[in-house]
């Protein structure tokens, strides 16, 4: 997986790229059904109306969280390869595509050398002040970690607290502090 953040005046932009070893079509559904988020997207998302489209209301709950819902809209909704939203100020961006590589043989148009599709996801969250950045980095990272694993049908190998810490001081290290 890479991240990058790129500054540009107060404005941060983080930027994921992983590859799964899943069909497009599977990750799109990780990604944009409401039920299947819950295993990898930090606050729990429920949409206005049944289907999503550009213009579409979310509410983001935090479980077990006594603070308030905060609220988005669906910016893109372009099936299987792009949703976008902004989440309280923040935008967030996904896409998806057929061209996934992690090393392990994958060749042109998606497909590993077992002939098993792949799909490339790119995340990206845009958001205002530079000592967000850190955090931000390590929870996308953790929720991108959470997502291989929902795909897997499995759980997570490490505690999510436990990968957070070893996370911050990681994207510390690369970032700086602010």
């Amino acid at each position: 997986m890479t991240a990058t953040l790129h500054s540009e005046g107060d404005r941060q932009t983080l930027r994921f790229e992983r590859d799964y070893r899943h069909p497009r079509g599977e990750v799109w559904r990780a990604v944009t059904d409401p039920e299947l988020m819950g295993g990898w997207f930090p606050a729990r998302v429920d949409r206005a109306d049944g289907e999503p489209a550009a213009g579409t209301e979310l509410t983001f709950t935090f479980e077990g969280d006594e603070e308030p819902p905060t609220h988005g809209t669906v910016l893109e909704f372009d099936e299987p390869s792009v949703f976008a939203f902004t989440w309280d100020g923040d935008t967030i961006r996904v896409e998806l595509s057929e061209d996934g590589e992690d090393g392990e043989g994958a060749t042109a148009g998606g497909d590993d050398a077992e002939g098993e599709r792949r799909c490339r996801l790119t995340l990206t969250a845009s958001f205002e002040g530079r000592e967000w950045a850190v955090r931000n980095a390590a929870g996308w990272h953790i929720c991108l970690d959470l997502l291989k694993a929902t795909l897997e049908g499995r759980e997570p190998k490490v505690s999510v607290g436990r990968r957070q810490s070893q996370l911050l001081k990681e994207y510390e290290s690369r970032f700086g502090r602010a």
